[in-house]
């Protein structure tokens, strides 16, 4: 019987189709990735410091007043008029408490016959939380309310009523005339006040001002609360005459501090 042979048969590639193990895809390397994170990083950070003074510079341009940079993304300042009373815009560091404080500020001279003293600030979700325990527990009998902790307060610890629940639950108040504390601090006020999570209103004897985290670059946050000051500058300006001693009037001046 014949033998068979079987025959084994080579399948060769088209020419041009040889692979090289060196040459298959495969992701690009850390080495390769990590450069264009950073790059990508620094474009956004310039991008924002940019627009931060480009933001500034028109608003200056709109009031027709003078700007002031730091650096070239940098603002100090803009010195203008805002309905009649002469206006500070300004980047500022407060030491008032533990921690620097950076944040943007704008400010106004007032007259202030009645020697009107004012601090509002918006609580932190931690505050918040933890006033409203307080508040409870106060209202359960329980305890007392601690004066360091009892901020929604007038002079000598007197009330303020406001009628607005949500108000006093989300922001500090220590204002030196509560009598007077509705004129100024106006429900279209506080509803304007409600609107930002981080700001803060200062009346004192001879200015009011806003304040807000940071660097603003928000032109229309910032015409609001611009706006915001002047009306309860009027109307801080419309309040009878006081005739309370220097002494007092300065000892009130820093009830601002030790309270907010």
């Amino acid at each position: 019987m014949p033998q068979q042979h079987q025959s084994t048969i080579t399948l060769k590639r088209p020419p041009g189709r040889e692979t090289d193990p060196a040459a298959a895809p495969h992701d690009p390397p850390f080495e390769v990735l990590l450069p264009l994170f950073l790059l990508v990083m620094v474009l956004l950070w310039l991008w924002r410091r940019w627009s931060v003074g480009a933001a500034w510079r028109r608003y200056a341009q709109s009031l027709h007043g003078e700007i002031r940079m730091r650096n070239r993304f940098s603002p100090a300042c803009i010195a203008a008029t805002f309905r009649g009373r002469p206006f500070l815009l300004e980047t500022a560091v407060s030491h008032e408490d533990e921690t620097p404080y950076y944040h943007t500020r704008g400010a106004l001279p007032i007259g202030n016959p009645a020697s009107f003293v004012l601090g509002v600030r918006r609580k932190s979700l931690l505050e918040e939380m933890q006033t409203r325990k307080e508040r409870s527990f106060t209202e359960e009998g329980k305890g007392s309310l601690p004066q360091k902790t009892a901020r929604f307060s007038g002079d000598s610890g007197a009330g303020i009523e406001l009628n607005d629940p949500d108000f006093e639950r989300r922001f500090f108040v220590v204002c030196n005339q509560p009598d007077a504390l509705p004129l100024v601090l106006t429900k279209e006020a506080r509803r304007e006040l409600s609107r930002y999570h981080d700001v803060e209103i200062y009346v004192r004897l001879q200015e009011i001002e806003w304040r807000r985290a940071g660097e603003v670059s928000d032109l229309k946050a910032i015409e609001r609360l611009n706006h915001l000051i002047a009306d309860m500058a009027e109307a801080i300006d419309a309040l009878p005459p006081s005739d309370a001693p220097l002494s007092l009037r300065l000892a009130d001046e820093q009830m601002i501090a030790k309270g907010i």
